[in-house]
């Protein structure tokens, strides 16, 4: 690759010894890619919770840190395995507790924001379109590669604290325009799409990222005003069962506002892909893992609860408790909890038995404390959630909508579909 004066510098120590590993991961990176540079960033977001790290993670992290290296771009985390406030009434393990401080205490001296969420474009974090990034959540890199238009590849963990600390990525992929083109047509016009939820547009995420791949998507024929929670919830599943980092929404996202610029002008045919309705029934059944109606928790947040899905969910409780063998949870982040607290609704879901926990992802670390106390089957209304509770985690699981899921809470057992 070709480096300017100062990268060579940094390559050399001559900025730290924490410095020089940056960016002896990133020439890596990018000699596997063919880079040929390194280009600035302006934002970075980092998984960095004990599930992915472990603990030579843990000890990399410190090694890191160590000489005073820190980020010198806006940097973020996703969410951790447990809410701080509340770890004696959520029974947390004193093991899982220190290996979370000592994550928290090492971003703190790397500089890294502790905002401990998925949201993060809702925090603070957002980029303008354009903008390169390295942002470490798959969910999240595809809405910032199709929703606001700014550009990043799906980075790991390690090299997106690379750059954060570098202040450069290698130009690659999906940085690059000519790579951003749609190389597949996806036709849902077949689907009543009026009549979907959330929850079937997670479905029919599931059931195409499965053949769409790695390839670059341009959906066609969706309504113009698509609500950004159904928005939300396609994407974020399509990179489950797909490998995807970008996707067009004809007439919708900001570089497809109409099917030629999605394809790039003077592009050859590309092949078309139809959604259909048996399909997305299909997938609704794939995504659930559980066989007993059973239901020991039901868990909300893949990504974390906005204050409207919050609202929502107050709303289907209102007058209701929560059965005497169900948990019931509400993932969020905590200025969107503190939301809960100013409204008032953060008291109504308590008295309803509901705990509304912040700094929690539905899907990262809780289950590997909540299986040591006998939670076994789960009911979520993220197809993400329910596939990494089922694979990483080994719970069974059931998938449905929100209401669905409330009702099985108030019930105690699976009130939605099989």
């Amino acid at each position: 690759m070709e480096l300017t004066p100062q990268q060579k510098d940094m390559l050399a120590g001559k900025q730290g010894d924490g410095v020089r590993k940056a960016m002896d991961i990133l020439m890596a990176y990018g000699q596997c890619y063919d880079a040929q540079r390194l280009i600035p960033v302006t934002s970075v977001h980092i998984a960095g919770n004990f599930p992915v790290l472990l603990d030579e993670g843990i000890d990399w992290l410190e090694d890191l840190a160590r000489g005073g290296t820190r980020v010198r771009v806006f940097t973020t985390k996703n969410p951790e395995m447990y809410d701080p406030l509340q770890a004696d009434e959520m029974k947390v393990p004193m093991r899982f507790r220190q290996r979370q401080g000592r994550i928290h205490d090492v971003l703190q001296k790397l500089g890294i924001v502790p905002t401990y969420t998925c949201h993060h474009y809702l925090a603070g974090n957002v980029p303008r379109f354009g903008d390169h990034i390295a942002w470490a959540s798959s969910g999240s890199q595809v809405f910032a590669n199709s929703v606001i238009g700014a550009r990043s590849n799906r980075d790991g963990d390690h090299v997106a604290l690379a750059a954060a600390i570098a202040g450069v990525i290698p130009e690659w992929g999906l940085h690059l325009k000519e790579n951003r083109r749609a190389d597949l047509m996806v036709d849902v016009g077949e689907l009543d799409l009026e009549s979907y939820g959330p929850e079937d547009f997670k479905a029919l995420g599931w059931s195409l990222g499965k053949s769409i791949g790695a390839r670059i998507p341009a959906f066609i024929k969706l309504p113009p005003d698509l609500h950004i929670e159904k928005i939300k919830g396609l994407l974020y599943t399509l990179t489950v069962t797909g490998a995807m980092g970008m996707v067009h929404l004809v007439g919708i996202t900001p570089e497809a506002p109409d099917t030629e610029t999605a394809l790039g002008k003077n592009s050859k045919p590309i092949p078309t892909l139809s959604a259909l309705p048996e399909d997305v029934d299909k997938a609704h059944g794939e995504i659930s893992s559980a066989r007993s109606d059973k239901v020991d928790l039901v868990i909300f947040g893949c990504p974390q609860c906005s204050i409207q899905e919050v609202q929502e969910i107050a709303g289907l409780m209102e007058g209701e408790q929560v059965h005497a063998d169900t948990q019931f949870w509400i993932c969020t982040s905590a200025w969107v909890k503190l939301l809960c607290d100013r409204m008032g609704l953060l008291k109504a879901l308590t008295r309803s038995g509901v705990r509304v926990v912040s700094d929690v992802g539905a899907a990262d670390g809780p289950h590997l404390y909540l299986k040591e106390q006998g939670v076994r089957v789960i009911a979520v209304n993220s197809a993400r959630a329910s596939y990494y509770a089922h694979t990483l985690f080994g719970m069974e699981t059931w998938f449905g909508s929100t209401r669905e899921c409330v009702l099985s809470a108030i019930s105690g057992k699976w009130e939605g579909r099989k």
